[in-house]
């Protein structure tokens, strides 16, 4: 009997009779179909996961991004606001609710987070320069082109080479020259 076979008559099983364990197998095979791409599988199982334990975080952090590499934003955020209720202390939530607010042109409400998630952030590594630049494009799609140069100054004072950070440099200027 393969893996998956195994997993497929594991996922058969009442959840009462589910263990700690089980959901541990779960979250493994879910993450190996994650990892090979095989999202609607891996999807599967963090559902199964989060039916047998609904406050597992890792499963809600990586059904949302699933749903991000699906574009089923919706779904992404509703697993995001998920995780900051559970855990409000969790950096990286907030950075991808971010993100997948900008996603669903909720502008506001992406600056908002991604300004909160900058104020916890302490590193100023990568995580950081995108949420930067995400808040630069919402800006720039608030038409506040002031607030998103300022911004993206900011982010190529960080990475000078930070290409889409130039070109997004580049549309705000012309838009502002426009004006």
């Amino acid at each position: 009997m393969n893996i998956l076979s195994s997993t497929i008559k594991s996922l058969n099983l009442e959840s009462e009779q589910m263990t700690s364990k089980d959901v541990e197998i779960f979250y493994n095979q879910a993450m190996k179909f994650f990892k090979m791409g095989e999202f609607k599988k891996s999807l599967e199982l963090f559902n199964r996961v989060l039916y047998i334990d609904d406050k597992f975080i890792p499963a809600w952090n990586n059904k949302g991004v699933i749903h991000m590499e699906l574009e089923e934003y919706s779904q992404a955020l509703e697993c995001f606001d998920k995780l900051t209720f559970l855990d409000m202390t969790d950096d990286l939530t907030w950075y991808n609710k971010g993100y997948v607010l900008l996603l669903l042109e909720r502008y506001p409400e992406s600056v908002r987070t991604l300004d909160y998630f900058m104020a916890k952030y302490t590193e100023q590594d990568d995580y950081y320069k995108y949420a930067l630049y995400l808040e630069a494009k919402c800006y720039y799609e608030l038409k506040e082109y002031d607030k998103s140069i300022k911004l993206l100054k900011d982010v190529l004072s960080i990475d000078e080479a930070f290409s889409e950070a130039r070109e997004l440099q580049s549309l705000v200027l012309k838009d502002m020259e426009k004006k």
